[in-house]
């Protein structure tokens, strides 16, 4: 009992030892100035951005697609009509190719500068429209296929893209969140 006594002692001793006293601790917080942590954080920063790779620090800025070629005027009605012979056509990834698309809506896709994409923009009502296909990248099945439309001129009525597109077997999507305002066919 005495042996196991003396090594609890040493051991608390020990410990005791081991740990700065609390007045030292509250010198050594008083001691650090805004200074020294700045010093610090920017050696910590400089050690992060040294194990990133070189050509990994910049980012290379997205400068957007190539303007499509102008294409005719289109009533909103002619849209409508289009994205539903479109929707009627495509059944595969096969159907989404850009020969296959333009023959849907009836008017040529000509490629763009990079030719990346091939599409048409144009005006519609007061505003634009832009119809375009393209690969979103060398791993997909598919083509994109996009319409899109620009100023409140250029708006189609919700009824008559959905009734029909409902009428031919299409499942309407409403995103349950509310930052996505797009709904889905």
């Amino acid at each position: 009992m005495p042996l196991s006594l003396l090594t609890g002692l040493l051991v608390l001793g020990l410990s005791a030892r081991a740990q700065p006293s609390k007045a030292n601790q509250e010198k050594l917080v008083q001691d650090v100035t805004p200074t020294d942590i700045q010093h610090e954080q920017d050696k910590a920063a400089a050690i992060a951005d040294a194990a990133i790779p070189g050509e990994a620090q910049l980012r290379p800025e997205w400068t957007g697609y190539p303007a499509m070629k102008a294409g005719p005027a289109f009533s909103a009605s002619a849209l409508v009509d289009q994205i539903h012979t479109l929707a009627r056509t495509v059944r595969s990834y096969a159907d989404a190719e850009p020969g296959v698309v333009q023959k849907a809506i009836g008017v040529a896709l000509p490629e763009d500068a990079n030719g990346r994409r091939r599409g048409i923009t144009g005006t519609a009502g007061s505003g634009t429209y832009t119809w375009a296909v393209w690969k979103r990248s060398n791993s997909s099945a598919g083509n994109s296929v996009q319409l899109s439309l620009e100023s409140t001129d250029a708006c189609l009525k919700f009824d008559a893209l959905k009734t029909p597109l409902l009428a031919d077997g299409f499942k309407m999507y409403v995103p349950t969140f509310g930052d996505d305002d797009r709904i889905t066919f």
